[in-house]
């Protein structure tokens, strides 16, 4: 009995002494797991920073790349007065209105790279002021002025202080980059020495804590794996982006130039040999008239009324081609002015029509006022002939809402068509009534289409034979 009370204290003291032990292991390993979760954090907060810079970089580089593919475009056009040129050129004004406007955003909390994109943003400014007055004096006829200013190295001057601060701008953010990749290794090394730690410790206290340990490290493994492979995907995809900008620029090259060649073709090779049958029928009837029978003279007749048609076809065309290519030049259009411009028009082309013509006064809309012009003329001048043959006539031209938006109408009181065949309406060469009831190129429809849906909307035709027909199209 007194062994065992001899042996109490003793017990005692060793679990007290193990107790504390553990309790000092734990506190210690406590204070290892906040560092690490600190130094963790820290290496997160370290890795935005880093992304943040990689940014303000790839925003500066990409703002004056654009700068230079406007003044390639720009120097393109001035020499050769293809207007393909401009079209590199327009592209770089936007893009470089886009990364300025994120390099400020990203830069706004940095008072001294502030400054140097302010000074990037007034160069390039002055850049492409200069290079847009340049444009419009070649395009107003005065090219050898718009040439000179760029052979006096005013031009360059400019672009080398915009490389100048770009660089600057660069530099910086690479010091940064620099500066905060020090600091992740130091992080790093701190995270490393409280994993060495941890693992004596977790080795002290229980094979429990050796197995914690070991999946901290698996985790951190994996971790860095999947980082490596995040940035092998990154590359990857890097590569093959810029591999489908350069094809899908070359097939829109290459789409440019037979366009270019085909509106050629049609304006030169089509309408000359047109020109010269009808020059020479006209000949025969005038010189030759005389000699001819009244079949011969109906049969010359008959020519030159299917060249005038071949040449409004080729005319129509044309203006199909033209609607689809020619750049939007969006604005706030008075609509219903247009509408009655167009009306007035076909008055004045046929004074002995008696037309009752209703317009909506105060309509206004958002597009390109030229091409929404042709998209009125085809509808207004399809009104005004499919109800030449009612005793009294009439057009309404307005607004009404369908399916939440607004939608613009034209309708008239004439010949309508079979509404099962309003699918045809919209092709080129499609006619719902013969030639001999209207005369017509079967192309306006489909222009007026082709607008409406590069601005956007949409067009669709409401009608019933010989009950009048509604065209409604947004934009």
């Amino acid at each position: 009995m007194q062994s065992s009370r001899a042996r109490g204290p003793g017990r005692w003291q060793a679990d007290r002494s193990g107790a504390a032990l553990l309790i000092g292991a734990l506190i210690i390993l406590i204070f290892i797991v906040v560092d690490f979760a600190t130094n963790e954090k820290e290496y997160r907060d370290l890795a935005g920073e880093s992304d943040h810079a990689h940014t303000i970089i790839d925003a500066a580089q990409n703002a004056l790349s654009a700068l230079k593919d406007s003044e390639t475009g720009q120097r393109g056009f001035l020499i050769t007065m293809n207007p393909s040129f401009l079209e590199p050129y327009n592209l770089g004004t936007r893009e470089w209105t886009k990364n300025l406007d994120n390099l400020e955003r990203l830069t706004s909390g940095d008072t001294a790279l502030s400054g140097l994109v302010s000074q990037l943003s007034q160069e390039g400014a002055a850049i492409e002021r200069g290079l847009a007055e340049r444009i419009q004096l070649a395009q107003s006829g005065q090219r050898n002025q718009a040439i000179t200013p760029a052979q006096t190295g005013s031009e360059k001057q400019r672009m080398d202080a915009a490389r100048r601060l770009t660089s600057a701008i660069v530099a910086r953010e690479e010091a940064e980059f620099s500066r905060l990749g020090h600091l992740a290794l130091a992080t790093e090394a701190r995270t490393r020495l409280s994993v060495e730690a941890a693992a004596a410790i977790f080795f002290l206290l229980t094979f429990a804590g050796c197995i914690l340990l070991w999946r901290e490290i698996a985790r951190e493994r994996l971790l860095a794996e999947h980082l490596e492979k995040s940035e092998a995907r990154y590359r990857t995809l890097t590569e093959s982006l810029e591999e489908q900008v350069q094809m899908r620029t070359r097939e829109l090259q290459n789409v440019n130039e037979e366009l270019q060649a085909f509106t050629y073709s049609v304006s030169h090779d089509l309408r000359a040999p047109l020109r010269a049958i009808d020059g020479f029928s006209a000949i025969l009837v005038e010189d030759h008239g005389d000699k001819l029978d009244e079949e011969a003279r109906e049969l010359l007749g008959r020519i030159r009324r299917g060249v005038r048609r071949m040449s409004q076809l080729i005319q129509s065309l044309l203006d199909l081609s033209r609607a689809t290519r020619a750049e939007l030049r969006k604005q706030t259009v008075g609509i219903s002015h247009i509408a009655a411009s167009v009306i007035e028009g076909l008055r004045h082309a046929n004074p002995d029509r008696k037309v009752e013509v209703s317009i909506e006064p105060g309509l206004m809309a958002e597009g390109d006022p030229h091409l929404i012009r042709i998209v009125l003329e085809n509808l207004l001048s399809n009104a005004w002939k499919f109800s030449s043959r009612q005793e009294t006539a009439r057009i309404d031209f307005g607004a009404v809402s369908h399916d939440g938006s607004r939608e613009f109408f034209v309708r008239d009181n004439g010949a309508g068509f079979d509404a099962a065949h309003a699918g045809r309406l919209f092709k080129p060469f499609q006619r719902l009534h013969s030639e001999s009831e209207f005369e017509g190129s079967g192309i306006g429809l489909a222009t007026a289409q082709r607008i409406v849906r590069r601005h956007g909307g949409t067009i669709r035709a409401e009608s019933s034979r010989n009950g009048g027909a509604t065209f409604y199209f947004s934009i």
